[in-house]
């Protein structure tokens, strides 16, 4: 009995191991256009990504989905002195294992009504390059 657990524990670890890895080698990225299902989207996270013809193919991990569209972890800020100066940042283009195709960040100067967007160079499809230290994805 004593020697059945350590060997239990190698096989359970070894799965643990070897799944994941067998997941991510299944075959080339996959890229999923996503839309919003509600009414009219607020800019400037409007569903239509500025980086869809970007080509990823050297970035992602085989067996790694990319969703075209998405907009994931935004953070807002509102300026304590004038609340009609609003900004937002975003990630765009999510990957599934963690990255974007890019970052964007936004601002309003009337309190939403209307926005400016921007898409500093930190990733190739933002264009990015090593020249400016953006070469990243």
């Amino acid at each position: 009995m004593r020697n059945g657990i350590p060997r239990a524990a190698a096989v359970v670890l070894a799965l643990m191991i070897l799944f994941p890895l067998a997941a991510a080698s299944a075959g080339p990225y996959v890229t999923v256009a996503v839309h919003q299902a509600s009414g009219t989207p607020s800019p400037p996270a409007n569903g239509d990504s500025p980086f869809a013809s970007c080509d990823i193919s050297g970035f992602l991990i085989p067996g790694e989905t990319n969703y075209v569209n998405t907009e994931l972890e935004p953070w807002v800020a509102v300026n304590p002195t004038d609340s009609a100066n609003i900004i937002g940042v975003y990630q765009q283009d999510r990957y599934t294992f963690g990255g974007a195709r890019g970052l964007a960040a936004a601002v309003t100067h009337d309190g939403g009504v209307t926005w400016s967007a921007t898409y500093p160079p930190f990733s190739v499809c933002a264009g990015g390059s090593e020249a400016n230290g953006g070469y990243f994805q």
